[in-house]
Parts: structure tokens; C-alpha cells; sequence
């Protein structure tokens, strides 16, 4: 039987795939998600920029993560819209951290053809392509970035500004033709002492891009507000068509809401702040799948 929620959830990122390679699971149970309504997520695999061959071990979670969803009846893996399948799970690949792909374009033609589809610019470290909002956020696009949006724009993926600092967004923003998101990015006008959060001006860029900022579920991240007190700040102030969901299951230890079954407690709060069953199905899911479908038309 499924759980109450009365939306389907599409996760923006989840950080699962380390748990799938070591087989011991956190906040995401994958043969769970089906019945906890997730009608999606992007799966995010990572590695610290300090191994010696990131691009290598990218690879070797990839293939633990594909093999794995391969086994499950209800989930599996998506390349594109029209590959959803609302009786499943649909999981869509992602690449986090430009350190794993920086060192020639090569590295994105091979993530592509094992199925990624999205791939996130920074972590918390800058890397030959962009500056990340920890590091440097007055700096953006490197000349070799610059270089790799040109040639990015052939191929159908989305790609990920979350970590990012607020110059790279405004020049990804101004130069890139694929789908721009944030997918894990609590609002930095709500926590302003932590950069990590999203700026208003990458906001609206996004926004301006049609794409979307996912509000994650990091007590660090969303400081003394809540998940719907961050979702409802990009409503005011950005449109209901830019707001999502991007947990960061997974890749924080310091959670609001235990696992995807805590999303109920989300819906809840903002039926009660009068949002319409059709405004939290835009948030849950339809906004990003507007981008997913766009990007991969």
C-alpha cells in the first residue's frame, strides 16, 4: 500500500549511489521509493576531488548504480521524457562536481553514453571550468568553461548550478543553451551567512532560463526556516513554476525530515498556507519534468 502523500515526488538529487555500491542504506531504500510515491530522482554520483582519478571512480559508481536499478521491478533508469513511466521509480543519472569532468569533453561523451543527464558544474571546490560559491563566488566561467558550454550544447542534458558561485550562474545563465537548475540550493536571502545558498541574482537567472531551484532538507542549509518557509520565499518572489524539490538525501547528516516519507509533513504545511493540490504537484514534480521534457525533446 502506498503512503499518504497525495502528490508523486521527483527528487532533484540524491546522493544514493555511494549507499548502493556499499549496499547499506540511509535516508533512500530504492525497492521503498515506488510505495514512498517518488515518481523520481536524480541519482548523483560523487566522488571527492582529492581521489587521484575522480573520472574513474565516477565510472566504477555508475556501473554499481546501473547494474543495481537493472535488478528492481519498480524502478529504472530514464535517458528521457518520453521514457517516464509513472507505474515506477524513474531514475535519471547525474554526474556532481566539474573535477570528475574537466579535463577533456571526452569525459562528458562517455558519461553520456552510460546515461547521464545531469551534470552539476561545481561541489564546494572550484575545478578548471567554474568557481564554486564557497570558494570564489564573485569569480565565474574559466575560459575553458566557456569553451565547454559551446560544445555541451550538443547533447540532451540538464545541467546543475547548485554549489555553484553567483558569477558562474550568471554566465552560465547568459551563455548556455541546455536547461540550466539548482538542484539542491536552499535560498541565501533566508541564511544569508552561509554562501552556499542560492543568491537572489542566480534565482532570477534561473528563472529567466525557465528552469527551476530545488529547496534541500539540510538544517545547515535552511537555517532557522523550514523546507516550506524556503519553497514559499521563491513562490513571493520568483513564481510557483520555479520551485522544487532536490533533497540531498543521502548527502547531509544533519536532516530535517528522515526520508522520503517525511515529504508528507511538507504537503501538509502547505496545504495549510493554502496552496492548491495542482500548486504542490508543480512543486513535487511537474516543474522540473517541464525542464526534464524540454531538455530532452
Amino acid at each position: 500500500m502506498r503512503d499518504s502523500i497525495m502528490q508523486s515526488v521527483f527528487d532533484l538529487h540524491c546522493d544514493t549511489p555511494h549507499n548502493i555500491s556499499k549496499n547499506k542504506f540511509n535516508h533512500i531504500i530504492p525497492t521503498k521509493l515506488h510505495h514512498q510515491c517518488y515518481l523520481g530522482a536524480v541519482f548523483a554520483h560523487f566522488v571527492y576531488p582529492r581521489e587521484r582519478y575522480p573520472f574513474v571512480e565516477i565510472i566504477k559508481l555508475l556501473s554499481s548504480t546501473i547494474a543495481y536499478i537493472k535488478k528492481l521491478k519498480t524502478a529504472h533508469i530514464i535517458h528521457s521524457f518520453r521514457e517516464l513511466d509513472k507505474n515506477k521509480t524513474n531514475i535519471i543519472l547525474g554526474v556532481e562536481g566539474g573535477h570528475s569532468f574537466d579535463n577533456t569533453f571526452k569525459q562528458v561523451e562517455v558519461f553520456y553514453q552510460l546515461g547521464v543527464r545531469v551534470f552539476t558544474l561545481t561541489w564546494n571546490n572550484s575545478n578548471k571550468l567554474a568557481h564554486s560559491a564557497l570558494r570564489a563566488d564573485k569569480k565565474g566561467l574559466t575560459k575553458k568553461g566557456k569553451k565547454f558550454l559551446r560544445e555541451l550544447k550538443n547533447y540532451n542534458v540538464i545541467l546543475d548550478l547548485s554549489h555553484a558561485s553567483t558569477r558562474t550562474v550568471l554566465d552560465v545563465c547568459e551563455i548556455c543553451e541546455n536547461r540550466v537548475i539548482a538542484s539542491h540550493s536552499c535560498v541565501r536571502s533566508l541564511h544569508p551567512s552561509y554562501l552556499r545558498n542560492i543568491d537572489d541574482r542566480a534565482i532570477q537567472a534561473i528563472a529567466d532560463k525557465g528552469g527551476v531551484v530545488g529547496v534541500n532538507v539540510s538544517k545547515h542549509h535552511l537555517g532557522d526556516n523550514s523546507v516550506v518557509d524556503h519553497l514559499q520565499y521563491l513562490k513571493d518572489n520568483f513564481g510557483l513554476d520555479i520551485a522544487a524539490i532536490g533533497s540531498d538525501f543521502d548527502g547531509v547528516t544533519d536532516a530535517v525530515i528522515d526520508n522520503p516519507a517525511g515529504l508528507k509533513a511538507v504537503e501538509k504545511e502547505l496545504f495549510k498556507k493554502g496552496y492548491k493540490t495542482s500548486d504542490i504537484e508543480k512543486i513535487f514534480s511537474k516543474n522540473f519534468l517541464r525542464v526534464f521534457k524540454k531538455a530532452t525533446a
